[in-house]
């Protein structure tokens, strides 16, 4: 994959996990999103915690869920600068996309729905990469 694409996706899969976060710290009780007719078959909602609301935890947790969408989109969004050279944070570049996606993973894992789907593949291949890459310079 061209050297520009690969910063360019972990800057933008960085800004989206970090504008869920934002949403979910900015208004946790809010009303989830509708779920579309042809998804019906799904029981949970999209912007809706699965394990908050199945126990009833209230606005604390999904607070704090929020805080985990956007640690992991700040991580992902430092080590796609780190990855184009951003002095601040270019030795720290791997070390930023393992914690984001792995943050991520768990953000998703917490928040899961059918359309996350994507979100999933791309912090599992970042941290299949990033390990790689890691395991191979030892």
């Amino acid at each position: 994959m061209p050297h520009v694409v690969v910063g360019i996706v972990l800057v933008a899969h960085g800004l989206i996990t970090t504008m869920i976060g934002f949403g979910s710290m900015s208004n946790p009780t809010s009303a989830a999103m509708p779920t579309p007719s042809w998804l019906g078959w799904w029981p949970g909602t999209l912007g809706r915690s699965w394990a908050f609301d199945a126990l009833n935890l209230g606005s604390v947790p999904a607070l704090i869920g929020g805080l985990l969408w956007l640690a992991a989109g700040l991580a992902l969004v430092g080590a796609g600068l780190g990855w184009f050279g951003v002095s601040v944070v270019s030795n720290q570049w791997q070390m930023l996309a393992l914690v984001g996606a792995l943050l991520g993973l768990a953000a998703l894992a917490l928040y899961f729905h059918p359309f996350y789907i994507v979100a999933i593949l791309i912090d599992a291949l970042i941290v299949a990469s990033v390990w790689g890459r890691v395991v191979a310079a030892r």
